[in-house]
């Protein structure tokens, strides 16, 4: 009885994993003003074949552009496997500025390794299983609010090192836009040693886009806000 009832049971179907949540493609629009001045960023989520392209693009407008050229390029490519999003290719690119710097890596995720180069220099890393690149953060915060979590930790490869995060949720607000009032819940890293605090706004409303990131350090605070909004494929 017990064998037939092991043999019954190895030759059901096993319950496939979940996929991690993506939100649909889409291209979004946001500002920081501080005295005066202004800095616009564009980020892009689109799905190629099995990949994820995530890009953002942030550069100076207005007075701002007359005196600086900047232009930064942050790009994750991914995939969504049960294991959740892995990392593939992650290029940081910060260009026009008194110092430009350059990031590149690719995950190996058969020898688990990242290499890459970093300002000039060859890396390679050992890869914990759960990490993601820094741009991919934002994805991975997505899927810890919407499993429920208050507190979380996310291995990142930060660029050329191997860091481990700390983030603790608050509760849904009503915040306000350039594109309106909308709810949504505050994602909040505290880094003691530079006593600065960073915040970033999700809207579950809105496929848990961020709609607003927050930096706070030494009583200065910057906040760049989400001011439009165009969805490529039709929104969950």
């Amino acid at each position: 009885m017990a064998l037939g009832l092991t043999l019954i049971l190895a030759c059901l179907p096993v319950a496939a994993q979940s996929m991690p949540f993506v939100p649909p493609s889409y291209t979004a629009e946001y500002e920081a003003q501080k005295l005066g001045l202004s800095v616009v960023g564009h980020i892009t989520l689109t799905r190629e074949g099995q990949f994820l392209r995530y890009r953002a693009r942030l550069r100076p407008t207005g007075v701002l552009s007359w005196v600086r050229s900047d232009e930064i390029i942050e790009q994750s490519i991914m995939r969504l496997t049960p294991q959740g999003l892995r990392s593939e290719e992650y290029l940081y690119s910060h260009t026009g500025g008194s110092r430009e710097r350059l990031t590149e890596s690719r995950f190996d995720w058969e020898a688990y390794q990242v290499t890459g180069v970093h300002n000039g220099k060859p890396f390679e890393l050992d890869l914990p299983p759960e990490a993601v690149d820094r741009f991919a953060l934002q994805l991975a915060m997505i899927n810890k609010l919407r499993q429920g979590e208050k507190a979380f930790s996310q291995t990142i490869v930060d660029r050329h090192r191997v860091r481990t995060y700390h983030f603790t949720v608050g509760e849904p607000r009503s915040i306000t836009t350039p594109m309106g009032t909308m709810e949504a819940i505050p994602v909040i890293r505290e880094i003691k040693d530079r006593d600065t605090t960073v915040s970033t706004w999700f809207a579950p409303r809105m496929n848990y886009l961020p709609v607003r990131l927050e930096q706070e350090q030494n009583g200065d605070k910057v906040v760049l806000n989400i001011r439009s909004l165009e969805w490529h494929d039709p929104p969950l």
